[in-house]
């Protein structure tokens, strides 16, 4: 018996991570990183899955160079910043330090690097961006979680074991209120985080003033404890378990993960004062026992469930900072488990008093590590936010090779990641790259059952002749087309490309990932001359026509800026591309591949074999996997402007 529960806390320290709230991510920006422009744009503009809303220190320069801001970033939509730009920029490179303040109270950044001038290479940017936790944050998340934990656990022992300290209590609600204090201070209140924090600075404020009355008002005192229970929710509501695309019962399980926590915590801190006071200890020892392993229970439970969730393979344990963080708080969690065990099998039988108050101040010691573990986790991105590897390698820095004249290209994508297949047998090679746009060093790939060695940066060649098109990344297998004679297909895009510029309308349907679980649907609708709209379903709206746009937030009023016209319809394929093959050709249909070397850019265009009328589309891209669906052609004039 005493080795099992021993095993089954060790599985479950190294199942808890703690719940870290959640950050917005980039999903693509206009124009994309690295692109290089005929003429300069008048904004740039980068969208976002959720909603944000604008940071102070966003930069635009001239690569070597002052800066080119033409004013302050706004925000359209929600989920869009648009950073304006001065007019008439010359040839060059210009790079753009973005900021923003996710709905989780989080300031992330990043750049974006872009050319003006045919003929010029990719740009790179010329500033940097650091979204790492600062010290302050960390500091004050670790005052918060410290009184949050401290002061539900001491209810939870009031009111299920017996008498707690209302001293220990007060300070506890001294420790959220300063805590908070510390994470809005730059964090807009009307933010879910904001929100929710400034509902714990005020009920910490009562609870305070509660504790602080008890002792010449014997009649609060419950109530008093009772308002520690107001906190409870507080990590949840602000956290990832309201995440769009996260099944609800997250919301549930990070709740009992807090309360099982809080009971051990705050717990452990009421028993070591009880213990201090004269009466039936043997009775108080016994209850707050069994409570403390149930909570071990619940904790086991709820954190194999957010190990699932945060975690995309076992080797983020030590690949990411929030594994290496999370290992330090399982090794914590594991000895506190252990001091449990032989405080309730060894020492309670025998009521060992001296002992048990020497090991409760141990654990009360390792689980002020254990909450400081917990601070620094809900401020590092968890493994579901980063790139699955099965070594520690690094990532490689810098864009993978492009494939040799010749090849057959197809890409898919793979959770988050782009796989991309370049194949003329008996030659093939694998390209993978993460959502930053850089390829992935490290990862065990075969192609058609044959081995790889690396070939450059993300670049995986097999060593032997392939004569199959299936590929596998990591022991996951992805399928892709071989044909059976490679014709090629450049004319017939070129011409494509023709035909749908001298359509008078069309309209698609677009669905967009960053992730598996990052998705949004928007309908959209070109016309000739200049005109565009869109509809993100569920969510913005926005219109183009010549110098003028509009933009609307879901259940908003419309907002009118300036706009650099766009030629339409224009099709997203449009611009220099290589390798274009015609995979499969149809009495009804062609179906054409190739890549975009700026990016780089994999298309799959599936075209009427007739009229070269595009039918669908695939396109993968680092962070962008896109799918559209054409119809309506010619269709009559509908893209207005609002009234």
């Amino acid at each position: 018996m005493p080795v099992r529960i021993l095993l089954l806390a060790v599985f479950g320290a190294l199942a808890l991570p703690s719940a870290a709230w959640a950050h917005a991510r980039l999903l693509r920006s206009e124009p994309a990183d690295g692109a290089v422009l005929a003429a300069a744009p008048t904004s740039v503009r980068f969208v976002f899955d959720d909603t944000v809303r604008v940071a102070s220190g966003t930069r635009a320069i001239r690569n070597g160079g002052g800066s080119v801001l033409a004013g302050k970033p706004r925000m359209a939509g929600g989920k869009t910043l648009v950073v304006p730009l001065r007019g008439g920029l010359g040839d060059g490179d210009y790079t753009v330090l973005w900021r923003v303040l996710s709905d989780d109270g989080h300031t992330i950044a990043g750049v974006s690097a872009f050319g003006v001038g045919k003929g010029r290479g990719p740009p790179t940017a010329a500033l940097s961006a650091e979204n790492r936790p600062g010290a302050e944050d960390v500091v004050s998340r670790l005052l918060f979680f410290a009184g949050l934990l401290t002061a539900v656990g001491a209810a939870f022992f009031r009111f299920a074991v017996g008498q707690a300290s209302v001293r220990v209590l007060l300070g506890s609600f001294l420790l959220v209120f300063v805590g908070v204090s510390g994470l809005i201070h730059d964090v807009a209140l009307s933010t879910r985080f904001g929100t929710v924090m400034v509902g714990a600075a005020i009920a910490a404020a009562a609870g305070a003033l509660l504790a602080a009355l008890a002792p010449v008002a014997p009649r609060l005192e419950p109530l008093a404890f009772a308002t520690a229970f107001v906190l409870l929710p507080a990590p949840t509501l602000a956290g990832h378990a309201l995440d769009r695309g996260l099944p609800k019962i997250e919301v549930a399980v990070d709740l009992l993960h807090v309360a099982a926590a809080s009971l051990w915590v705050g717990g452990l801190l009421a028993l070591a004062l009880s213990l201090r006071r004269p009466g039936d200890r043997a009775s108080t020892l016994r209850r707050f026992s069994n409570l403390a392993l149930i909570s071990v229970g619940v904790l086991v439970v709820t954190g194999v469930v957010s190990a699932v969730s945060e975690l995309r393979s076992f080797s983020q344990l030590w690949s990411t900072g929030y594994g290496r963080v999370l290992l330090v708080k399982s090794a914590l969690l594991t000895v506190l488990v252990a001091i449990g065990w032989l405080n309730r099998y060894r020492l309670l039988p025998r009521l060992s008093l001296a002992a048990l108050r020497r090991n409760v101040v141990v654990e009360l010691t390792l689980f002020a590590g254990l909450v400081a573990a917990v601070a620094l986790l809900t401020d590092l991105r968890p493994g579901r936010d980063q790139v699955a590897a099965a070594t520690a390698a690094p990532a490689a820095k810098g864009v993978p090779p492009l494939p040799a004249r010749g090849m057959v290209v197809q890409a898919r994508e793979d959770g988050r990641l782009a796989v991309a297949l370049a194949i003329r047998p008996p030659a093939a090679e694998v390209t993978v790259i993460g959502p930053d746009g850089n390829g992935l060093n490290g990862l065990s790939v075969q192609i058609g059952g044959v081995t790889t060695l690396p070939c450059g940066p993300g670049c995986y060649a097999a060593i032997s002749p392939v004569s199959r098109a299936d590929v596998t990344v990591d022991g996951r297998r992805l399928a892709f087309r071989l044909p059976a004679r490679a014709r090629p297909g450049g004319a017939i895009v070129e011409q494509a490309t023709r035909v749908f510029r001298r359509l008078h309308s069309v309209r698609y349907l677009e669905r967009l990932a960053s992730s598996p679980r990052d998705r949004v649907t928007a309908d959209f609708t070109l016309e000739s001359p200049n005109r565009l709209e869109y509809r993100i379903r569920g969510g913005a709206s926005g219109i183009i026509i010549g110098a003028r746009r509009w933009d609307r937030p879901a259940g908003g009023k419309w907002v009118a800026s300036p706009q650099d016209p766009t030629p339409q319809p224009e099709p997203i394929w449009a611009g220099a591309f290589t390798n274009a093959y015609v995979l499969e050709a149809t009495p009804a249909t062609y179906v054409v591949s190739f890549v975009k070397p700026v990016g780089p850019v994999w298309f799959t265009l599936v075209l009427d074999r007739h009229t070269l009328l595009p039918r669908s589309l695939n396109m993968t891209a680092p962070s962008h996997f896109m799918t559209h669906r054409y119809s309506r052609f010619n269709a009559p004039s509908r893209v207005k402007a609002p009234r």
